[in-house]
């Protein structure tokens, strides 16, 4: 008698029965790229500028030659292993960073094939903790907000960002254009577990700063942070801080927003935060 075809629930209980010692979490856990497209004056030019990027090709807009040869000749002069240079169509570069999840990319007519950044653990992110002020985001996924709060990282200067590995995404053309050269400037270490990596923190002096819009604490109360060491912990917007990260806080605060609209995306409430920790801990 032939077999009756599985349903979808009978055929999951198969696969479960097959692989028993196989989670779940093996297959939502992303795979870093094997390379990435850059796009964009500032993402790229930081990137021929970073001696950890192995670059490989770069493509730039021959009707912008006369423009774009002045900037990109003496960068790839100097460059310890230049990548290829090939003068090709607009319509090319378009059609190529297309592929980056959106329809009109803003490339500028420049595009760089190089490796993705060397990952940092956090036992080495540790030896970089030369500064004050660290950023953690626990599940923050949108490529936009995770490349405008490195960008706002760089600026107030953060010595460093920490992500989980499972849903943040890598490093990608889009992520790098919206943190416009910071990609390059700021160490990013990506943990599996970020409670772990919370305490190596405290254990390490650090004071760990959790933003949460419930609180009663507002960021301006806040003691007197002058000579501290800080990270600034960040959630995913809608599930905000997960409640083992909450446990690990020294202080929960909030930013004094009007009651009647406090809504901010994360990205833009990081850069008021880390600005205010930036200018607390220098006054």
């Amino acid at each position: 008698m032939p077999s009756q075809p599985l349903n979808l629930k009978q055929a999951e209980e198969r696969q479960k029965r097959k692989s028993p010692n196989v989670s779940h979490e093996t297959f939502e856990r992303p795979k870093p790229p094997s390379f990435v497209l850059l796009y964009g004056q500032h993402p790229v030019v930081e990137a021929l500028k970073n001696p950890k990027r192995r670059a490989k090709t770069l493509w730039l807009d021959q009707s912008r030659r006369d423009e774009l040869s002045g900037h990109f000749e003496p960068l790839l002069y100097s460059h310890p292993n230049p990548p290829s240079l090939q003068w090709t169509s607009r319509d090319y570069i378009a059609k190529t960073t297309q592929g980056d999840g959106i329809q009109s990319v803003p490339h500028q007519g420049i595009m760089l094939r190089c490796s993705p950044l060397p990952a940092i653990d956090e036992h080495v992110l540790h030896r970089l903790m030369a500064g004050s002020l660290v950023i953690a985001l626990d599940q923050v996924s949108d490529p936009h907000n995770v490349g405008a709060i490195i960008r706002s990282a760089a600026a107030f200067d953060a010595s460093a960002i920490v992500t989980t590995d499972r849903h943040t995404p890598y490093e990608s053309g889009l992520l790098a254009k919206t943190a416009s050269g910071g990609l390059e400037r700021l160490p990013w270490c990506r943990t599996r577990n970020l409670g772990d990596a919370i305490q190596g923190f405290k254990k390490a002096g650090f004071f760990v700063i959790g933003l949460d819009g419930n609180s009663e604490l507002g960021l301006p109360q806040l003691p007197d942070l002058r000579a501290q060491r800080l990270v600034l912990v960040m959630g995913a917007e809608g599930k905000g801080l997960r409640e083992r990260t909450q446990k690990l806080l020294d202080f929960k605060v909030r930013l004094p927003t009007t009651p009647n609209f406090p809504h901010l995306n994360v990205s833009n409430a990081a850069a008021i935060a880390l600005y205010e920790l930036n200018h607390r801990l220098r006054v």
